[in-house]
């Protein structure tokens, strides 16, 4: 966002007034950057780290991204929202828990993507999504691809602006799995559902609009569940550019923020553009645009929770029941979970574990699950059962995927074995 007023620009007729404007304006957003506060009562259990500017990447930073299995980098958005823009992988050094302390080398371009803004986000297909301002576009860039192979207009049903951010609603969220998009001028929230298109890229099936809020709205993120004095599940952050701050916001029943909700977070920013959860610590990145394009850490965060997914189908029981398989908790590092069944009273059964899916006919049923190991059990009088799981932290279990199933000993299946549908969840 080229945001620089037109009395600045008339001002920087020659090359002495420009470089002169240039100084000015970078020392004043210097100190606003310098000056950034965590208000109270966040300021107890936060902590606010500036990594600095990436090197070799082209000032005027946009949003800033995570890809799945690199863990040693970090994707940056340069040259933002001009036609030059693209994306940069800045290699990064971590300490002992993790957290990003310094970038070790200079940033690579990645690829094109032009006109990025602060939305940034690697996606279903291994698709790196991007919002374009001010064509009000979502940009698509496919794995192994070095530029633009989509561009979708995102102006449709009614969401005005242009838009400035999006991310992906992370598992236990309201509508996990779809599009969350923020246009910066209107201050629109909407969401949408993306459907595969024949090119490995994607088209908007359906876009709804939500809830409206002031501040112009970069870089979005979900508070991920265990953070100090947010309650789970039930928080969004806004990178705020036009108010200088980061707020949360309670969300309502569809992820969207509820403006009467607002609460200042950091204080005292210029220019805040992009967001992000490292999926190994949990803290949260942010990026700024303009004078000071520095990429900025927030520790404090719990982890963000895996994606969860059923699959296949079950196999009734007694009274015609299929066993239903589900989870409670934050399928995480460092969480306990649980695995749960409903089914049919006091029924001998298996809750079969492993890492890879199958479909393999067995019982009048299908089993689901490649075993790794079986846990026997019997499900108490109102036939439920719950296996309990502490998950290590062990970043080698970074976006593994675990697959369970339960299959029971009942009467009244078809070949006297009922079977759950299975159950995915990959690990963050």
């Amino acid at each position: 966002m080229n945001r620089t007023s037109q009395i600045a620009r008339s001002l920087a007729r020659t090359s002495f007034a420009s470089l002169l404007l240039a100084s000015v304006v970078s020392a004043l957003l210097g100190s606003r950057v310098a000056a950034q506060i965590l208000v109270p009562p966040y300021d107890s259990a936060y902590s606010v780290v500036t990594l600095g500017t990436p090197p070799s990447v082209p000032v005027r930073l946009g949003g800033v991204a995570f890809k799945p299995g690199d863990r040693d980098a970090i994707y940056v958005g340069g040259n933002a929202n001009a036609g030059t823009g693209a994306v940069y992988r800045v290699p990064v050094t971590r300490d002992a828990q993790n957290h990003i302390t310094a970038f070790s080398g200079p940033g690579v371009k990645f690829a094109d993507a032009p006109n990025i803004d602060g939305g940034l986000q690697f996606g279903p297909g291994g698709v790196l999504f991007f919002t374009r301002y001010n064509t009000h576009a979502l940009g698509m860039i496919k794995p192994n691809s070095a530029s633009m192979d989509k561009s979708v207009s995102l102006a449709i049903s009614g969401f005005k602006g242009s838009v400035g951010s999006l991310t992906f609603i992370p598992a236990g969220f309201p509508n996990a799995g779809q599009l969350k998009l923020a246009s910066y001028n209107s201050g629109n929230i909407a969401t949408a559902t993306l459907a595969p298109d024949t090119s490995g890229t994607f088209d908007i099936a359906s876009l709804t609009v939500g809830t409206s809020i002031s501040g112009g709205p970069e870089g979005i993120f979900y508070v991920q569940p265990g953070s100090p004095l947010i309650q789970d599940f039930k928080t969004m952050a806004i990178c705020e550019y036009g108010n200088g701050d980061i707020s949360f916001y309670d969300i309502d029943a569809n992820g969207d923020p509820l403006s009467a909700t607002r609460r200042r977070f950091i204080r005292g920013l210029s220019g805040c553009e992009g967001a992000a959860i490292d999926p190994l610590s949990g803290d949260f990145i942010f990026s700024t645009f303009g004078a000071s394009n520095k990429i900025v850490a927030v520790r404090g965060f719990g982890l963000p929770c895996g994606a969860t997914q059923f699959y296949g189908q079950g196999l009734p029981g007694s009274g015609n029941k299929i066993p239903v398989i589900d989870h409670q908790g934050c399928f995480a590092r460092r969480q306990d979970i649980a695995i749960t069944t409903d089914g049919t009273p006091l029924a001998p059964g298996a809750m079969v574990v492993g890492i890879a899916p199958l479909s393999a006919p067995v019982f009048g049923g299908t089993l689901l699950v490649t075993p790794l190991f079986l846990v026997t059990h019997v499900t108490n009088s109102l036939g439920v059962y719950s296996m309990a799981l502490q998950i290590p932290d062990d970043t080698n279990l970074l976006n593994t995927d675990f697959f369970f199933q339960a299959i029971y000993l009942d009467s009244g299946a078809t070949q006297n074995f009922s079977f759950t549908r299975g159950l995915k969840l990959q690990v963050r």
